[in-house]
């Protein structure tokens, strides 16, 4: 489960829409350069809902550009998992229910993180998380599957959704919880996550994968009865689940962070062999390139000042090793004191990654090369801020559109209302 932006929420649940623009960058350079926030996308390039305690995970485009955030948030005093926004960053009123959707797992209780997307090549809404026990002790992996409308998908699992733990009683899984998903070619659907078995503080959490079929249903033929684990470390207070899944052309899957490769029927490999990746999910810390490279946005702490916690971006080779690293950096230049939230990172065609956060409660994106270096033409040495007036903003989606235009997705807060916060930047 990776670390989230560092937003303070205010917990206060308001009923009704607003699309506002509440924000201001700063960094941009020069106007109408890459960073620029595009004066086309909601008022000045910024876009805000009022929700009840915003949750957000991922967001992801469909065909025609609009634009889908997953997460937990309230409206109405209704709990919902989806929203949908048009291109221009307007709320699409037409979608679900009021422009928002909920799978009905649970009622706001989120165990391991939900609202992790990915669109099929017939416009259907896949969701992917955790659905608790009504206590938030337990959870299973949970799917749901829209239609294009916002309406749950009658034809996917039971009533558009599908629930599966990898453990048997006595000790069933405790906490499970996808995080990936991805799409093959053939329709069948892979999600990844992870699971700890039983109750056990101390038991391992493990790297999960399955595989459904294009209606739902376990495919009982990966793996072992459509379920895989990879091993993780008993005791170990960080989440090893998978985050990020690659496709190559003969079907092999390959899994992030660990770096570990599936057979196409699901069995681990002893060892990676290098592969070109056909087709990848996205969102997260983690991300595969065409070529077979991958890449991790992760933390690191100045040796001089603890304070002082800053988002650095590895670059990988195809056989796992290091490629390059960037300097560990603040989204404000400079800064030396503040604590860092490096939450996304997106791949553009030409190989830039793009990574998107918040700094002491201001938004933040960072573009650089593939040799770690800063790309000084994006934004102020390559940084763009995002403020939030009167209140606070973070981004943790990140996406790059078809056009180059960057879109980032997050939690912003104010004293009168929680919000969605996307921004839009000239690429």
């Amino acid at each position: 489960m990776r670390r989230r932006a560092q937003t303070a929420l205010a917990g206060l649940f308001t009923s009704g829409l607003l699309i506002a623009m509440t924000a201001a960058a700063t960094g941009a350079g020069a106007a109408g350069g890459p960073g620029t926030l595009d004066a086309s996308f909601g008022t000045a390039g910024v876009a805000t809902t009022i929700v009840g305690g915003p949750i957000v995970h991922d967001a992801v485009l469909q065909s025609n550009g609009d634009i889908l955030v997953g997460g937990d948030f309230g409206v109405g005093g209704t709990a919902f998992n989806l929203a949908r926004f048009l291109p221009n960053g307007t709320l699409d009123t037409t979608f679900g229910n009021g422009g928002f959707a909920a799978t009905g797992f649970s009622e706001g209780v989120a165990a391991n993180g939900d609202g992790w997307l990915a669109v099929q090549p017939d416009g259907k809404i896949l969701w992917a998380g955790s659905a608790p026990d009504p206590n938030g002790l337990t959870s299973d992996f949970a799917i749901a599957r829209f239609n294009p409308d916002g309406t749950l998908d009658s034809g996917f699992g039971t009533g558009g959704r599908v629930t599966t733990q990898f453990f048997n009683p006595p000790m069933a899984g405790a906490q499970q919880g996808a995080a990936a998903l991805l799409v093959q070619p053939d329709g069948k659907i892979l999600v990844g996550g992870s699971a700890r078995q039983g109750q056990i503080r101390l038991s391992p959490i493990q790297g999960a994968l399955t595989r459904l079929n294009p209606d739902g249903s376990l495919d009982t033929s990966f793996g072992t009865g459509g379920h895989a684990l990879i091993p993780g470390n008993s005791g170990s207070p960080i989440a090893l689940g998978i985050t990020a899944l690659g496709l190559d052309a003969a079907g092999d899957v390959f899994a992030l962070p660990q770096h570990v490769e599936f057979s196409p029927a699901g069995q681990q490999d002893a060892t990676v062999t290098p592969a070109a990746i056909t087709a990848a999910s996205h969102g997260g810390a983690d991300a595969f390139l065409p070529s077979g490279q991958y890449v991790h946005v992760a933390f690191s702490s100045s040796p001089t000042n603890r304070k002082d916690v800053d988002g650095q971006l590895q670059r990988f080779n195809a056989d796992g090793t290091l490629a390059s690293a960037s300097p560990a950096f603040d989204f404000t230049a400079n800064e030396s004191t503040s604590h860092e939230g490096a939450n996304a990172v997106a791949l553009q065609a030409n190989g830039q990654a793009v990574v998107a956060g918040a700094q002491d409660g201001v938004a933040g994106v960072a573009r650089f090369n593939a040799d770690g270096s800063f790309d000084s033409a994006f934004g102020a040495g390559g940084r763009v801020t995002t403020a939030n007036p009167g209140g606070s903003a973070g981004f943790i989606a990140v996406l790059v559109q078809p056009d180059g235009k960057i879109l980032a997705a997050g939690e912003g807060n104010t004293p009168t209302q929680n919000e969605l916060f996307l921004a839009r930047y000239l690429g």
